[in-house]
């Protein structure tokens, strides 16, 4: 093919194919349950992928982040970090361009994170990552922003140069003690500039963000992004919900039909391997310049079940693939009751009961002997992601990456009695007041973020929806009213403590930081001896005369995980 400079006139068109929020759906299995999956896979999609290559061989391939966390073959890659990761060796195969990072790179840690971006034979980027202090370590091939130089095929079969700059933005909140994430818009900007600077003839932002679904601040940074001149496409993300689509909010310069944001090209595919994004770019030579000339947007979701996994990526993830297997088959303990989550948000949950007491119990460990050992325990916990429902017997891992899904580790803070009321008021916001006269009204809000909900383990009270009353009554602990001055150790998670967490916690003091993992802190408890489906009682709906609520529609708006995964 005939190299050929830039002269003006020249057209072609540059296919950008894009995954988002895979979470280490590598391969169309599902290790929870132990069989094949059809829900969607990177391996999957690379079959997809290379279709769509040989038919268009101007093509670009990113990923926007939160690809090295989701399954439990993520925990066994952390377990064994010496040795390639299954996520960057899949995504080696399938040949991605570049890559940005996600919240859930940094679950691991550094040290993990570090080990898998050295493998990758793509730049991974972010624009408003930062480490704290440079003795923590480095991240490899971590770059702010990267130039592309390709030369893509023209209408004579020629070679035509084309410069693609490629920025990356990570969430905000997603920091930790040795890396801070710096504002996204701030960041793009500042990477734009350096990327004009370089000649990039367009410029591409993965920006692991989306459209908020209440159209106000928090999720939207995407709008944000888009909103730069000079930017020319937009890949999101991070919320799971693709776009476009219908479920996209109504604002002011979103057009949700066509995928355009302020007129430029977006796409946020579904998450775990469900969707592959496409923009397609027509490009014209103008002064010198090349001139976005058209821009079309869709989503591709391939059958799972009717499209072969690339066997290339099944090979290579063979070994890692039967080692998750292997540790997922582990028996770790005894149950001497089914262990049911059906609808934990309505009333006491034996699965959550069992993660409040692990959780406790190793933060009492690392507090023995501390003067907060002497101050009443509470213990935090959120419903999980799906219904659970393990039969009485043996406890296998799978189950406890079931019941714990996120690498969340047992931290503690301690909080006084008015900042639980706070705190448990604000988790009761997610269900709707209840009117007198009105018959199968909804308990649950649409509108609230599921991912608020917390239930307290070691207090009792009542949740009051009736209108215009405080939302928690007869707040008790081991039946004494709580005291606005009381003051109580609370074990929560790192993610409620950090990106996860709630403005009214921020001041609170943290007595315990970086714990045993949930999911080890579980093992451990189990190691006690058979359990018992103990599900003691928290909190409870103040009854109210003549209300009726539906349970019809109080399931068909259920609250679901307690993490913003988002």
């Amino acid at each position: 093919m005939e190299h050929q400079e830039p002269q003006e006139g020249l057209t072609f068109s540059l296919q950008i194919l894009a995954t988002t929020d895979l979470h280490m759906r590598l391969l169309p299995f599902d290790y929870l349950r132990d069989v094949p999956s059809h829900s969607g896979d990177l391996a999957t999609l690379a079959t997809v992928i290379e279709a769509l290559r040989a038919d268009h061989p101007n093509t670009l391939l990113v990923d926007n982040g939160d690809f090295l966390q989701g399954t439990p073959m993520a925990d066994v890659a952390a377990e064994n970090a010496q040795t390639l990761h299954p996520a960057i060796s899949a995504m080696n195969q399938a040949g991605y361009d570049a890559a940005g990072v996600g919240n859930h790179e940094l679950d691991y840690g550094l040290s993990i994170l570090s080990a898998a971006m050295s493998q990758a034979n793509f730049p991974i980027l972010s624009a408003n990552l930062r480490l704290t202090d440079p003795a923590h370590g480095c991240l490899p091939n971590l770059r702010q922003e990267i130039v592309l130089e390709r030369e893509f095929q023209g209408p004579a079969k020629n070679r035509v140069p084309l410069r693609v700059g490629v920025l990356g933005l990570t969430p905000p909140g997603a920091g930790t003690a040795e890396i801070e994430i710096d504002d996204m818009v701030t960041a793009a900007k500042a990477a734009l500039g350096r990327l004009r600077k370089a000649s990039a003839d367009i410029v591409l932002a993965l920006c692991l963000s989306g459209i908020s679904t209440t159209g106000t601040s928090g999720q939207d940074h995407l709008l944000r992004i888009a909103a730069i001149e000079g930017i020319d496409a937009v890949i999101g993300g991070h919320t799971h919900q693709p776009f476009p689509g219908p479920q996209t909010v109504s604002l002011p310069g979103i057009d949700a039909s066509t995928g355009h944001i302020f007129g430029k090209p977006v796409v946020a595919p579904g998450a775990f391997g469900s969707q592959l994004g496409r923009i397609v770019l027509g490009l014209r030579q103008e002064h010198g310049d090349w001139r976005i000339e058209t821009s079309k947007v869709d989503l591709l979701s391939p059958k799972v079940s009717e499209t072969t996994a690339h066997p290339a990526i099944v090979r290579a993830l063979d070994i890692p693939h039967r080692a998750t297997r292997h540790v997922c088959d582990q028996i770790v303990g005894t149950s001497l009751a089914p262990l049911q989550s059906l609808t934990p948000v309505l009333g006491p949950d034996p699965c959550l009961a069992l993660l409040a007491r692990a959780q406790a119990r190793s933060v009492a460990a690392r507090l023995a002997g501390s003067p907060w050992a002497e101050l009443p325990l509470l213990s935090a916990v959120s419903p999980r992601q799906s219904l659970i429902a393990f039969p009485a017997g043996e406890i296998c891992r799978r189950q406890i990456y079931e019941l714990a899904p996120f690498p969340d580790h047992c931290d503690a803070i301690i909080a006084t009695g008015a900042q639980l009321r706070q705190w448990l008021t604000r988790s009761a916001s997610v269900f709707l007041p209840v009117r007198s006269g009105g018959h199968l009204q909804p308990l649950i809000d649409p509108a609230k973020p599921p991912y608020t909900f917390d239930i307290l383990y070691g207090l009792t009270y009542g949740i009051d929806l009736r209108p215009g009353k405080p939302r928690i009554t007869d707040l008790c602990h081991r039946g004494v009213e709580v005291a606005d001055d009381d003051s109580f150790v609370v074990a929560l998670s790192s993610h409620r403590l950090g990106d996860g967490g709630l403005d009214l916690l921020a001041g609170c003091p943290v007595v315990c930081k970086n714990g045993d993992l949930l999911s080890t802190a579980i093992q451990h408890y189990l190691r006690n001896g058979p359990i018992t489906a103990e599900n003691p009682p928290v909190s409870r709906f103040v009854p109210q005369a003549n209300r009726e609520v539906g349970a019809g529609e109080r399931l068909a708006n259920p609250v679901r995980s307690g993490r913003k995964q988002p």
